[in-house]
This record gives structure tokens, sequence and C-alpha cells, in this order.
């Protein structure tokens, strides 16, 4: 259960004892009072309302927290999506070899093993989008990928996924997609 599920339990819980917010009360010559739900008013001969009271505000303010960060949140995700560009690039993919790399398959250009989920980028792209080794670059249709890898400099706007499969590289092919990047 997490915690938004559990501030509302603690909500249910302590507002049954406040429901319906007029309190039958057991004090001679009283009729039923009106209670504002947050109130902390307390009442002579009705122990715990000014407790459960007490309670319920904190868990409102609790809420109003959590709303205010949901919002946040809300906002900064808007301000991402009007940021975000799409980048028109042709997608490949490549086997760690020396044939298709250099004379050595299993390292990457940013020093690193080769290993699942790493991509090279044409060095126009790199440089005009600002890429580091390291980096997080989303391609639209196939997924996300950390940039670990740079192509022979003929290739450009191109984007190359490390597959290990032979099979797998001929039947990914050549294919058109973008980028997507945030300014």
């Amino acid at each position: 259960m997490n915690r938004t599920q559990k501030a509302m339990l603690a909500i249910a819980v302590a507002g049954a004892a406040l429901i319906p917010c007029w309190l039958p009360m057991a004090v001679p010559n009283r009729e039923k009072i009106p209670m504002d739900c947050q109130s902390q008013v307390e009442f002579v001969g009705t122990a715990g309302i000014s407790e459960n009271s007490r309670i319920i505000a904190e868990l409102q303010r609790g809420v109003d927290i959590l709303d205010k960060r949901v919002n946040e949140a809300l906002e900064r995700a808007r301000h991402r999506m009007r940021a975000l560009r799409l980048v028109p690039v042709v997608v490949t993919a490549y086997n760690p070899v020396a044939s298709q790399t250099d004379s050595t398959p299993e390292i990457t250009a940013s020093n690193k093993r080769v290993r699942p989920g790493i991509v090279a980028l044409s060095r126009d792209l790199e440089k005009e989008l600002g890429f580091k080794f390291g980096d997080t670059v989303v391609i639209q249709g196939h997924g996300s990928f950390v940039f670990e890898d740079r192509m022979n400099k003929r290739w450009t706007r191109r984007v190359d996924i490390l597959m290990f499969s032979r099979k797998a590289t001929k039947e990914f092919g050549v294919q058109s997609s973008h980028l997507m990047v945030s300014d």
C-alpha cells in the first residue's frame, strides 16, 4: 500500500467517528450542534472528538502537500513535453565484430565493454545535439538506449543499435525513425 492509499485510509477511519457532521450530543439542554469536520473544538462529554479533528487536520495537510507535489510534477512534465522535438534519423543495427567496428570490437568508443542496450551515434548527431557518453538516447518506436559508441565519420544522421545476433541484425535492416530530444 503506497503513501496516498495509507493517507486516504487514515482519513476514512478518522472521519468515520465524525460522520455525519451533525453529532448527537449527550449533554443536557443541547440539541444537535453542526460541526465543521476540520475544527478542533472540544465538547464536554465527547471524549476523542478533538483528537479525531486534530488527526483529520494533520492528514489534510499531508494530502495538501501531496497534491501540491503532484501538480508541480505535472507542470514539469508539461514543460518537458513542450520542449520535446523529434530529429529524423536512420536506424540500423550492428554486431560487436571487427568487420563492423574496429580492431577492438568488445570495447566501445567510451572505453567500456559492449553490453545490451547501447547505441552508436553518428558524429554529426553527437555534436549537433550535444550528446556525451553515458547519455540516454530515446529512439521513437525502439525505446531508450545508452550512448556509449561512436560511428565512423562517413555516416550522418544515423543511430546504430548494438545487437549480439547476426540474424537479428539482418532482420532489423535499415529503418527510418526519430530521436526524441528535449531542449
